[in-house]
């Protein structure tokens, strides 16, 4: 039985998520920070060209680059792990895009290969998906086996490079040459995340396949992605979290790739395409590997490996992945799985490394969230606050561009600091003129001096408000800070106009320090406005709902309103000794 996603109480723990501060990137000595990149030792060879069999006749196009004696330029003597990347921008416009020549100088071959169905490989291009990832098991193993490799491979590369990273983990088997990965400025589950945003699609996929060269086999009338794109924008079978989509959620791999004993080193950015995007597949690695429900919150005191371990840095998608820090923080990876170095990295009680927005430090913990407290801002006239307000009503009008789509709350000013340390949930009671209903919430911090810092958004579709409480979150008082639902075509529920109805919104994570004297602030749009994380286009049957809708947004004491913030004494924090990364 799935049970309620409540963080347990901290009590004692309060000073546990203090103490488990140790740090996660030490050598073996336990000094923080002692291990140090291997300078440039190898020089970096022309690239080879290669085709390699796929099980199913399909010829998959790759690039090897190999260790090569700096004065002569001839192949470096020796056996070398491999690093693969799988790319469907074409093998040669690898990510780096110098081809891993870092890494090869270091002592690593570096394999670019062309992801089916584009560049120069054979197949159907498709958006992920099974066949992907045992393409990936097969290159892995094809790699063992290269001419002057160790038997030992590596996974590396950001965006789709990293997303594919885990299809080819969880395909691999137990026994596999494929020993560690870095899947970087990667996301946790599609649907929700990327493709669709509270049951609304996006225009994501359709913007990834215009980036793509085709290969000689693909026809981007036909090809597995098209249809994706075609039922998404028409408002076909993969526009809901069907079954298509849940075999594409990274969260759900995880046992899998537990199993095949596979540690993981993720990253992502608190400005990145989903912010914080990596966050559910550390809280679901943590969580298979121990035995637990994959996507409860890992409350403070239970037990965490270091196998699996997440950055999320003050970045956009895939800024800074190629500087100096993140190279040398993947190489370290590398090197403690698949060279046996003693580097200390994997020997961790905090292996989560956040970036604390606005105090513009780093910090190590294991929980997610941190903490389990939780604060509740009722809706009032234009205010947001702790106690239930005076019954009254808002009204907005779903409309492009027009001031009548906007509603504002602000609290009073903070007394002590905070530390928003997690997602966030917002309960709207309205009622609609129309068949359907959009609500967008954007969470923003007002320094004294009047300028805004926005800190998250979300946004739902009014027919998929159905609400899963066995997998939504929950702070200690019982406040919802991640509501979760299932957005089915079975899970959907008519809006009946005139109707007051409680629609629940998911806000996305955030940690980042709010100081006395700053206000919160909560902006409710019928439409995702212009600074919106993601683009939403709904489908042509939801725009039909959404047309001529004017809502009337409910506050007091029946319909109370409300914003949920999960909020951390600054004092459970320390900063990290480790550098994970550049402050911008």
């Amino acid at each position: 039985m799935a049970r309620r996603r409540t963080l347990v109480s901290l009590g004692a723990a309060l000073g546990l998520i203090a103490a488990t501060l140790t740090p996660a990137a030490s050598a073996a000595s336990g000094t923080p920070g002692s291990w140090q990149p291997d300078p440039a030792a190898y020089g970096v060879s022309a690239p080879l060209t290669v085709s390699v069999r796929m099980d199913d006749g399909v010829l998959i196009s790759a690039e090897v680059v190999y260790p090569a004696d700096p004065a002569t330029g001839a192949r470096a003597a020796g056996r070398f792990p491999v690093l693969l990347t799988q790319n469907p921008y074409g093998a040669g416009r690898s990510d780096p895009a110098s081809a891993g020549d870092y890494f090869v100088q270091r002592g690593y071959i570096y394999l670019a290969s062309a992801v089916r169905g584009t560049g120069a490989s054979g197949g159907q291009v498709s958006w992920f998906g099974q066949r992907q990832g045992k393409d990936g098991a097969e290159l892995v193993d094809w790699a063992a086996h290269l001419a002057g490799s160790d038997g030992t491979v590596g996974l590396d590369g950001c965006s789709y490079l990293g997303v594919d990273q885990w299809f080819t983990a969880a395909a691999v088997g137990p026994r596999s040459a494929l020993k560690a990965i870095t899947p970087f400025c990667t996301d946790s589950d599609f649907y929700r995340d990327l493709t669709a945003n509270g049951g609304i699609p996006t225009g994501f996929v359709a913007g990834i396949a215009h980036g793509e060269p085709r290969g000689p086999q693909d026809d981007p009338a036909t090809d597995p992605q098209s249809v994706t794109i075609a039922q998404q924008a028409g408002g076909g079978p993969r526009s809901y979290d069907n079954q298509y989509w849940q075999d594409l959620d990274v969260q759900r791999m995880m046992p899998a790739i537990v199993a095949n004993g596979v540690p993981a080193l993720t990253e992502a950015g608190w400005r990145d395409l989903f912010p914080g995007g990596n966050l559910g597949a550390y809280v679901a690695a943590q969580n298979a590997y121990f035995h637990r429900p994959l996507t409860a919150p890992v409350t403070a005191g239970e037990p965490t490996t270091g196998r699996y371990q997440a950055i999320v840095g003050p970045w956009t998608h895939g800024e800074n992945v190629d500087g100096v820090t993140l190279q040398n923080l993947r190489l370290e990876w590398f090197d403690t799985w698949l060279k046996g170095q003693r580097t200390g990295m994997a020997d961790t009680a905090t292996p989560l490394h956040l970036f604390e927005n606005t105090a513009g430090r780093w910090v190590d913990t294991a929980a997610w969230p941190p903490a389990r407290s939780a604060a509740t801002y009722y809706l009032g006239d234009g205010t947001l606050s702790a106690a239930k307000p005076a019954a009254g009503t808002d009204r907005l009008s779903w409309a492009p561009a027009t001031s009548a789509n906007t509603l504002t709350y602000s609290s009073a000013p903070l007394t002590s600091p905070a530390v928003l340390d997690g997602p966030s949930g917002v309960t709207v009671y309205a009622s609609s003129a129309a068949p359907e209903v959009q609500l967008t919430a954007t969470l923003n911090v007002i320094a004294a001096d009047g300028s805004v810092v926005k800190q998250a958004d979300g946004v739902l579709l009014g027919s998929r408000r159905r609400l899963d409480p066995a997998l939504s979150w929950y702070g200690g008082n019982g406040a919802l800070i991640q509501p979760a639902h299932p957005f089915t075509r079975a899970a959907q529920q008519p809006v009946v106009p005139g109707q007051v109805t409680r629609y629940d919104l998911s806000l996305l994570a955030n940690f980042a320090r709010i100081e006395p004297g700053e206000r919160i602030r909560l902006v409710l749009n019928s439409q995702a406005p212009a600074n919106f994380h993601l683009p939403v286009v709904p489908t042509p049957q939801e725009l039909a709902g959404l047309n001529g809708g004017v809502y009337t947004v409910a506050h007091g004491p029946v319909y109370a309103s409300a914003l949920n913030l999960p909020l951390a004494e600054p004092g459970l924090f320390r900063t990290s000794p480790v550098d994970w990364g550049p402050a911008s």
